[in-house]
């Protein structure tokens, strides 16, 4: 069996845990930063930081069942948001834009309070389906973990983009490595289409996060986490926010390249499909 990450099996009331434990250091940095941090662009296409607080908010909304209203955008002049999903994102980035930072980190506040209450008052039961982002009924774990993930990501975004390292080894980074982790099986069997039995072995030495993982191809062309082999057929050495920028698809300022060993056909395939996120 496959060596499983902090929090891969978590219950509840921890994931809740780790959701607080995303949201609320997002939120001190929100409201740390300078009126020209708040307004610079972020490393995300299109995005400011102000529109990444303001993303985070609109979600949280939604999950509250107070989704932002559809608008009539010139969908022309925002390239960034080109599927169905960016485009739903894109509106409550669009409603706050110009709202001043006080009001939007003041409402990202009384956001995370009413969802904080509203989380104690759901069953605590992982699998029943329940409202996702943008109307999509999923498993009540499944959407928390993607809100873990996606804030605490987006809480690298911002400090990556002012030099400000932090929150690197909280409950939502293990929540989000072990959510990054689960896409390179896909990767590495779809993606590189590595051949039956090929193994790539991952480790990630931290600064917060550490852990080594290894996957596999079997023959029906499907990828499986396993225990790392003694001699992989790729393996790839990095720190943890070389892991989270390449997983996630990020141009993060000032991050290391990978050490990388094995076959050198593989191993390029691999880092060239390596934003494994879901």
């Amino acid at each position: 069996m496959a060596p499983q990450l902090q929090l891969h099996e978590a219950t509840y009331p921890q994931l809740i845990e780790a959701w607080l434990s995303a949201v609320e250091p997002f939120a001190d940095l929100a409201e740390s930063l300078s009126a020209e941090q708040w307004a610079a662009p972020s490393v995300l296409p299109g995005w400011s930081n102000a529109d990444i607080v303001a993303h985070v908010v609109g979600i949280e909304r939604d999950l509250l069942g107070d989704p932002t209203p559809s608008a009539d955008l010139d969908w022309e002049q925002l390239p960034h948001a080109d599927d169905l999903f960016s485009r739903y994102t894109e509106l409550a980035v669009a409603m706050r834009r110009g709202v001043p930072q006080a009001e939007v980190t003041a409402e990202l506040r009384k956001t995370i309070a009413a969802r904080r209450e509203a989380l104690a008052e759901e069953p605590g039961a992982l699998g029943d389906i329940v409202r996702g982002p943008g109307g999509w009924e999923l498993p009540r774990g499944v959407v928390i973990r993607m809100r873990c993930f996606d804030i605490w990501v987006h809480d690298q975004d911002i400090r990556a983009g002012i030099g400000e390292p932090g929150d690197l080894g909280t409950p939502a980074a293990w929540v989000a490595a072990d959510r990054m982790l689960s896409g390179l099986e896909r990767t590495w069997a779809r993606d590189v289409k590595a051949p039956a039995g090929a193994t790539a072995e991952v480790t990630v030495t931290g600064p917060g996060v550490e852990f080594v993982a290894a996957v596999t191809a079997d023959d029906n062309g499907r990828g499986r986490l396993i225990e790392p082999p003694a001699e992989p057929t790729v393996r790839l050495t990095m720190d943890w926010p070389t892991f989270v920028a390449r997983s996630a698809g990020r141009a993060y300022p000032e991050i290391g390249s990978p050490r990388a060993e094995g076959d050198p056909e593989l191993t390029e395939r691999l880092l060239t499909n390596f934003n494994v996120a879901p």
